[in-house]
């Protein structure tokens, strides 16, 4: 018997200016008064976010602003959660990519449990001793997705502890955003590297379903049109940044690449970029751009008919073509767009030194362990392969 779940999100909304249409809507019938704003100091900056902040000021609704920090530093979650507390927050608002939305998944757990301190935190996440716990029910979140990492339809949040360089992975169905707003006008400032950047997260969530170990026919159907979406629109979008009909095609493919994740599991790529942005400081789409070619290739032996869908799915084939030469070609597609969307993709770039990658190794394996991902663990001499693609990522 095959079953497919579903996360609780109750409705999404897509298309140019559906916050200004809805937001309000939708904190109404939440009966929220007391609401956090999740954001970052970039955005605090920009025209979108002081309309949203007038929007919400204008029904008399008691607004306290907080901001994130890329990567999601645990010590920076507590910097101000006694004034966070004190606000007696009910409802959380993010606004940005995927730190700003793990954030407001990981303050809404924090104060819904009472959590006073990093170490009681990451005693939640997978590689906690307290990671099955039940938790009350959290604070509802609304997400406003200024990127493509579509941290907004998952129910997974990482945050990165500076004092060992390790990304704690939680996940829980009640960290799930419960309205998300796919509005292409709040991307339009958006950096260019990052929002370019963030599809090839998507584009990695997308390869990562295709051979997931758990798969299901729908995810399947969607990471395949993502693929479509996202190879298409992207390269448009760089072209014509102010077009929003190319944005919005680039949202809907993040969020057909990572549709309800609790179906389906992500492989070596995403675990591997989770320790390397979390060490580094690199972003995500970035450590997708640099690791994903390269782990695709790894794969082959065990995945070559599904990566061969992938040349399919992007009509990059030719008559007479063989599976595995379709399926050699895949992780070189994937290759191209990145270059042609002038993505670095090299970890020399961003001044990794070779002698600190015994380190990432480490830290990868534990996550790998800590997720007790038979899939990977299946892998012979895991640590040696993991060195061996930083080497060739490097």
């Amino acid at each position: 018997m095959n079953d497919i779940p579903f996360l609780p999100v109750e409705r999404i909304y897509y298309g140019a200016n559906v916050i200004q249409l809805h937001l309000i809507e939708e904190i109404k019938k939440l009966n929220a008064k007391n609401v956090i704003i999740v954001t970052t100091r970039s955005l605090l900056q920009t025209d979108l976010y002081k309309q949203l902040h007038e929007l919400l000021i204008s029904q008399d609704l008691n607004v306290l602003v907080t901001l994130s920090k890329q990567h999601v530093k645990s010590e920076s979650l507590f910097e101000n959660i006694g004034e966070i507390k004190s606000h007696k927050p009910d409802l959380v608002i993010s606004c940005g990519g995927g730190s700003a939305i793990d954030t407001g998944k990981v303050l809404s757990l924090i104060v819904s449990e009472g959590i006073t301190n990093e170490e009681e935190l990451f005693s939640y996440s997978l590689q906690g001793s307290n990671k099955s716990v039940e938790t009350v029910k959290l604070i509802p979140h609304l997400s406003i997705s200024t990127t493509l990492s579509a941290g907004d339809f998952t129910s997974l949040a990482g945050v990165s502890c500076d004092t060992n360089g390790m990304k704690y992975i939680f996940s829980n169905v009640k960290l799930t955003p419960k309205i998300c707003f796919l509005d292409p006008v709040y991307t339009i400032e958006t950096p260019e590297q990052l929002w370019l950047s963030s599809g090839i997260r998507a584009v990695d969530h997308a390869v990562e379903t295709l051979y997931s170990p758990k798969k299901n026919p729908i995810n399947t159907s969607l990471a395949l049109d993502a693929l479509k979406k996202l190879y298409t629109y992207m390269p448009l979008s760089k072209e014509e940044p102010s077009n929003l009909d190319y944005r919005l095609q680039c949202q809907l493919g993040a969020w057909m690449s990572l549709f309800s994740n609790v179906n389906i599991k992500m492989g070596l790529s995403h675990s591997i970029g989770h320790q390397l942005g979390s060490q580094y400081n690199i972003t995500h789409g970035i450590t997708s751009a640099i690791m994903l070619p390269h782990v695709m290739k790894f794969l082959l032996p065990k995945t070559f008919e599904e990566q061969a869908t992938i040349t399919d799915a992007l009509n990059a084939g030719k008559p007479g073509m063989s599976i595995k030469e379709k399926a050699d070609l895949a992780p070189m597609l994937i290759k191209d767009l990145i270059i042609r969307l002038s993505i670095p993709h090299q970890l020399r770039q961003f001044n990794v030194q070779k002698s600190s990658l015994e380190k990432t190794v480490e830290n990868i394996s534990a996550e790998i362990l800590g997720d007790a991902s038979s899939y990977l663990l299946n892998i012979n001499e895991l640590k040696k392969d993991v060195y061996s693609l930083l080497e060739n990522a490097w």
